[in-house]
């Protein structure tokens, strides 16, 4: 509708909170009920809109697949015809379709016992459909294929990748899953855009199961802030930065934790934490006991 039924003034304006399609001339509403297909956001600026747009897609990335399956509420006669249907695509089906629907059902299964961002899933899904591809199952099996492109997803959004659980949960074994996380690294390198992993990303997941305090966790980040800029971290493991950084603020503001917890939780070596911890005070001259 281009004009006013009531005054025939073409200014229309649609008032998106309403949902009505008003004159500007005499107020009249022309239409209501009217659907707003934007974002159910608002952005005031372009940093907060382009943080924004970049959320999760509300689809699944993946291509669908259709299995038939057995059904009770089915009578006799359905029953026997959609037993027979699904014999028959199991016959049909390709090795690497049983491979890839396996794999995913395993994807599926991990990222949501850990409760990874649907984000990660989607783009486990796109790896482990690039390794079928390119015939790596056989490195380490079709489950620690999945686990290794789970942690390679992690890493690719910057998140901390929770390895140790990740193995428990697919019961396999953690040689294995590193074995093939080298695999997806070597043929598809030239695929992926992988950043070096912040150690301030595994502030919040040491600090909380050491009980520190929020000023502990934000001394630390600043550590780590002012030793990147110094290029004191430069190739260290970042878990162990974080362990040593959270260690030395809390020895700063009177938390003091045993070195073994903050190892234990971090997933280092003692001899590691106490390592990494002495380089970070020696390059930044602070003067702490430890």
């Amino acid at each position: 509708m281009n004009n006013c039924s009531n005054c025939g003034s073409s200014r229309l304006i649609l008032d998106t909170y309403t949902g009505e399609l008003k004159c500007v001339e005499c107020g009249y509403v022309v239409e209501e009920g009217m659907i707003d297909c934007g974002p159910e956001w608002r952005a005031y600026d372009e940093e907060q809109k382009l943080a924004r747009t970049r959320a999760e897609p509300s689809r699944n990335l993946t291509p669908l697949s259709t299995v038939i399956g057995k059904s009770s509420s089915l009578g006799v006669v359905k029953r026997h015809e959609f037993a027979r249907l699904s014999l028959i695509q199991e016959s049909i089906s390709g090795e690497e379709d049983r491979s890839l629907n396996i794999g995913r059902k395993e994807i599926n299964r991990l990222t949501a016992a850990l409760q990874l961002p649907g984000q990660v899933r989607d783009e486990a899904f796109r790896l482990f459909g690039l390794a079928c591809k390119a015939h790596l199952l056989r490195v380490g099996g079709i489950t620690s294929m999945a686990a290794a492109c789970i942690l390679l997803a992690c890493r690719e959004f910057q998140i901390p990748s929770p390895t140790k659980k990740l193995c428990e949960l697919a019961s396999t074994d953690s040689s294995k899953v590193r074995r093939c996380y080298m695999e997806l690294l070597e043929h598809l390198g030239s695929k992926l855009k992988l950043k070096p992993p912040s150690p301030i990303k595994y502030i919040p997941m040491i600090a909380n199961k050491l009980s520190l305090s929020q000023r502990v966790q934000l001394a630390a980040a600043e550590i780590i802030r002012v030793a990147d800029e110094a290029h004191v971290i430069l190739g260290k493991p970042p878990r162990s930065v974080a362990a040593a950084a959270l260690y030395i603020s809390s020895i700063i503001y009177g938390e003091k934790k045993g070195r073994m917890s903050f190892a234990s939780v971090a997933g280092i070596t003692e001899t590691t934490l106490r390592k990494r911890a002495r380089e970070l005070l020696r390059k930044l001259d602070i003067v702490v006991k430890v």
